[in-house]
């Protein structure tokens, strides 16, 4: 027994050994070193096997020896602070691991003017996004991506165009001249236009004048600064995503035959008497012209790195097809990113991004025809082989949009190259050289063809073809010497620079009437009837000097101070020329004292900072200083005298105009707790602009059109910012709630240069049918005391019931209102209604704009909302004024005609319908269009599921996402249009035209994947 227990023993510790040995045959060991992105070990860090429970942690000297599997293809890399990364480790035995620093809270990387710092070193207001956030959404123009998710930065997309920009306004309108923010990207001025999101690492807004002022005279309206991605990974890392989305307009619901026939008989009881109504057609034109259509997006990138170098080469394509009929727009483009370095000295780079965007723009507005194609008016005719279309009834001058549409042909070619490099060398003393050189090049041809043809009352008999072409060549150079250096708890950094941009602009404008045949793709030289006409302007030019310094003590207190100088020599003229835009800024880290952190110690980051500073702006046209003349073709100089071409002088000149100046205090507070899942920034900030560029209308009589350009007077923007996010997790189940509003005060000062004299506006654009709004006076008035482009008009107390009602209210002289018109009210207490009784009406700028983000994941799914929405504004519904008044051949809206008063529905707030509109409710600016436009939107929806990992390394997959969709879903409003989204000019803001391309719902799938 005993002999049989040894025996059993033995062979069991002899199997156990040869087991032993067996796993030790099958197991690998990795030896490396981490290192953060500047080369310093990182001690601590934790490596384990992916997957797996297998792990290690490097030791003082940054170094791991870990065993792993033989089956084992991937180790996880994480140290606090820094990025986590996985590494491939076929067929390797030594590993050199480099990480990069978290990009969230106070230890985030921002990028600044010429450089970058972490952000609990910046002392100005910057907002950041990253490129993770926003990579799905369904945009092809970078800036509306930010919509709702940064305090003070208003994204407007009042076009649902395919190829419609978004405006962006930060902290307030602050000058007359429309001035947009600068865009940065990879450190080199570019268009923002048609960036691929897909290819965004950062977003970096520069919001307050010491973070800008190292921009000078373009950073009047902030800076937003771009930084595209690069290769990470020490594998070649392949990324493709697709989606394909299905757009609903949102449209209005205009007047069925029926009805159509009825309001117009209400209106004229002899209308088509002797006609049934049922015998006539019943064209839907808003259906005929509006659709549902599709989007579709494919990207397609290729990245990796190596200890001394990067690299990324992108693809992508995004097709539109418009939701209004024969509207498209495609857009494609590529992009490589490279640097290298060469020993550790120098290092070099480039980035080089084309797209081409092809439109077929829309041929006539959206939303005006649709009123004048009437129901009764079929869309083809077959009786007529000659014109097949369809041709409105006698009387009645609406064309045949389909006809129109469909005998025109339009396209618009875009082309873009923006190509920049650099190289930098680290020189003794704590140097660094470097230079950087940029070249951009954007062709744009536009050609426009439409047929003869003949729609009954509305018709021509020949064609015309018009086209436009420009060229515009910019060349960028810019070199910089920075200095960086720590003594004790002393860090100094210090840079100066020369910058030098020149641009060249190159058009040609040329119709022809009387083409030959269908042929629209080229002015044919022997035609008599032609017009051919160009621009060049040979000398954009800008050179700019700047210089930068910071300074903290043992990363507490912090003081920073920035200058440029920027000389403009072909907007300003001689003594003008050159503008100097300086700022200053301190910061305290009052969280690094030590009697705060043991009396407040849920506080993990709290500073407290401030700036002033000085930003320019010269946004206007080029030589406005010196006279010039140019050539006007076939002007009429005598009544029923011939046309002559001759010589005229193109505009007044203004020897004295110069810089536009921004002068902006801002004082910020930021705070991280509870172990910085809790973070929380305020800013309040007090913006003037004083010498406000802006051009006077000229005089009919002096034969020039173009504006006086001059500097007229002072407008100020006060504001507060708040920003709040937190973030959590329990279990499996993580989720983050982001948001932040921004409260605005704008106020015009004065207008000493035009004596304080109000500047009225908004009749330019929209007092013409065509336009869609019939009001033919001012809409807007800008004046001393007031916001910008305050709505301005008749106040209106109501609709009157009867004529003794009229009989015992002051009347307009010239006019005669009946029974069911607007009430207008007497201001000014004289007795009559006339002008002089127009008061203010509206504010169209908002109060308040706030957004919302709220991501919550569990496991492998993941959802993400996001909200925007403005408050305290008003909006002048433009739209409800072309429906309310019909003409003598229009159409009407189902709410307009249903609300009307009319006979017996008395009880109402719309006044009646009328082809004449004798008492001029629709002719002029008054407070029934005036209506409140807040709003809450719920700009995007997006559920998604990622796979796991342990299924996808089955298939050689790094990462496999599905998702779902939706954008504009739905909005909360009061107002009565179609969308209370709204942009315009800085005095013609929050007018809702006609004209305006609607928005449209969106619902899209789409596949995310890594190998």
């Amino acid at each position: 027994m005993y002999k049989k227990s040894t025996l059993s023993t033995f062979l069991l510790c002899l199997f156990i050994l040869i087991s032993i040995h067996k796993a030790r045959a099958q197991e690998r060991v990795i030896t490396g070193t981490v290192t953060d992105e500047t080369g310093v070990l990182l001690p601590g860090a934790s490596v384990t096997v992916k997957g797996s429970k297998t792990g290690t942690s490097t030791g003082t000297n940054g170094r791991f020896s870990l065993s792993v599997p033989a089956g084992a293809t991937d180790l996880s890399i994480s140290f606090v602070g820094f990025e986590t990364q996985e590494l491939n480790i076929r067929n390797k035995k030594e590993v050199a691991v480099q990480l990069h620093p978290q990009q969230t809270g106070l230890n985030a990387v921002v990028v600044v003017g010429y450089g970058t710092q972490k952000r609990k070193d910046v002392t100005g207001a910057v907002a950041s996004v990253r490129g993770e956030e926003i990579k799905s959404l369904p945009v092809t123009n970078a800036a509306e991506a930010l919509q709702g998710r940064m305090a003070g930065v208003e994204v407007i997309k009042s076009s649902g165009a395919p190829d419609a920009p978004a405006s962006i306004i930060i902290r307030g309108v602050s000058s007359l001249n429309n001035a947009a923010p600068l865009y940065i990207v990879d450190g080199v001025r570019q268009s923002g236009d048609n960036i691929n999101v897909q290819d965004i690492a950062t977003f970096d807004v520069l919001k307050d004048a010491s973070a800008a002022s190292i921009y000078g005279s373009a950073a009047a309206g902030g800076v937003i600064i771009i930084t595209t991605k690069r290769g990470q990974s020490s594998q070649p890392t392949v990324n493709f995503s697709a989606r394909y989305g299905v757009t609903k307009p949102l449209t209005l619901s205009l007047l069925k035959r029926d009805d159509f026939v009825r309001m117009r008989r209400l209106l004229d009881p002899t209308f088509l008497s002797n006609i049934k109504a049922d015998t006539l057609p019943d064209t839907d034109w808003v259906k005929e012209l509006f659709r549902n259509s599709t989007e579709q997006n494919y990207n397609l990138s290729v990245s990796g790195s190596t200890p001394n170098s990067n690299y990324l080469v992108s693809a992508f394509y995004n097709g539109q097809d418009g939701i209004y009929l024969d509207n498209s727009s495609y857009l494609s483009g590529a992009r490589v990113n490279s640097e290298f370095k060469i020993g550790s000295r120098f290092k070099v780079g480039e980035q080089i991004y084309v797209w081409s965007r092809n439109t077929a723009p829309a041929i006539v507005t959206p939303i005006n025809p649709p009123f004048r194609s009437i129901p009764i008016m079929s869309i083809y005719d077959s009786r007529d082989p000659k014109s097949p279309w369809g041709k409105s009834p006698v009387g009645f001058g609406g064309p045949n949009l389909v006809g129109q549409i469909r005998t025109a042909n339009a396209q618009n070619i875009k082309f873009n190259l923006q190509a920049n490099a650099f190289a930098e060398v680290k020189l003794p003393l704590h140097l660094t050289f470097r230079t950087t050189f940029g070249y951009t090049y954007y062709n744009e041809n536009q050609q426009y063809f439409q047929d003869a043809y003949n729609f009954g009352s509305v018709s021509t008999a020949i064609n015309q073809l018009q086209k436009f072409n420009i060229n515009t060549p910019t060349i960028l150079s810019n070199y910089t010497l920075s200095f960086d250096h720590t003594i004790g708890k002393h860090t100094i950094g210090a840079l100066a620079g020369y910058e030098q941009i020149a641009t060249r602009y190159n058009a040609q404008y040329a119709t022809q009437t009387s083409v030959g045949g269908r042929s629209w793709s080229f002015i044919q030289t022997s035609a008599s009837q032609q017009t051919v006409s160009g621009a060049f302007d040979p000398n954009g030019l800008i050179k700019s000097a700047f210089g930068r310094i910071n300074y903290n003590y043992g990363s507490k207190y912090y003081l920073s101070g920035a200058i440029r100088r920027d000389g403009n020599f072909t907007v300003f003229g001689p003594g003008n020329q050159y503008g100097v835009f300086p700022s200053a800024s301190a910061g305290w880290r009052i969280s690094e004292e030590p009697f705060f952190r043991q009396a407040l110690p849920m506080f993990s980051q709290l500073k407290l900072r401030g700036s002033y500073g000085v930003l320019g702006n010269s946004n206007i046209p080029t030589y406005l200083f010196q006279p010039t003349y140019e050539v006007l073709n076939a002007q009429n100089f005598t009544p029923g005298g011939s046309p002559y071409v001759g010589t005229g002088q193109a505009y007044i000149p203004n020897p004295n105009i110069q810089w536009e100046s921004v002068y902006e205090a801002n004082i910020g507070l930021d705070a991280e707790l509870l172990d910085s899942k809790l973070t929380f920034t305020a800013e309040w900030y007090n913006k003037t602009t004083k010498d406000m560029l802006y051009g006077l209308p000229i005089p009919g009589s002096t034969g020039i059109t173009t504006p006086f350009y001059t500097n007229i007077g002072s407008v100020r923007n006060q504001g507060l910012e708040l920003s709040v996010g937190y973030h959590d997790k329990a279990g499996d189940f993580s989720y983050s709630l982001n948001l932040n509003g921004a409260f605005n005060k704008n106020k015009v000062l004065n207008l000493d240069n035009i004596n304080n004299n109000p500047i009225l506006d908004g009749n330019n654009n929209y007092g013409n049918p065509s336009f869609g709004i019939m009001v033919n006076q001012p809409i807007t008035i800008t004046k001393a005391g007031l916001p910008f482009g305050q709505f301005y008009g008749y106040k209106v107390e109501g609709i009157y019931q009867s004529q003794a009602e009229i009989d015992k209210h002051p009347q307009q002289p010239g006019y005669k209102a009946r029974p069911g018109d607007l009430i207008f009210a007497d201001v000014n207490g004289d007795g009559i209604i006339n002008d002089q009784d127009r008061t203010v009406l509206g504010n169209p700028n908002p109060k308040f704009v706030y957004g919302a983000a709220i991501n919550l994941s569990w496991k492998g799914f993941d959802l993400a909302l996001l909200f925007n929405g403005v408050a305290g504004v008003d909006l002048f519904n433009g739209v409800k004024a072309y429906a309310s008044y019909p003409f003598a051949d229009g159409n009407t809206t189902s709410k307009v005609f249903g609300a009307s008063f009319f006979g017996s529905n008395q009880v109402t707030n719309q006044p009646r319908i009328d082809n004449n509109d004798p008492n001029g409710n629709y002719s002029k600016s008054n407070s029934y269009f005036v209506e409140k436009g807040d709003y809450l939107k719920l700009k995007n929806l997006q559920l998604g599921y990622t796979f796991s990992d342990t299924w996808l390394r089955k298939i050689s997959m790094k990462k496999a996402r599905i998702y779902v969709m939706g954008n504009n879903l739905f909005t909360i409003t009061k107002y009565s249009g179609i969308d209370p989204e709204l942009a315009g000019g800085v005095t013609t803001r929050g007018i809702d035209a006609v004209w305006q391309y609607p928005h449209a719902r969106i619902y899209t799938a789409g596949i995310d994947l890594t190998f």
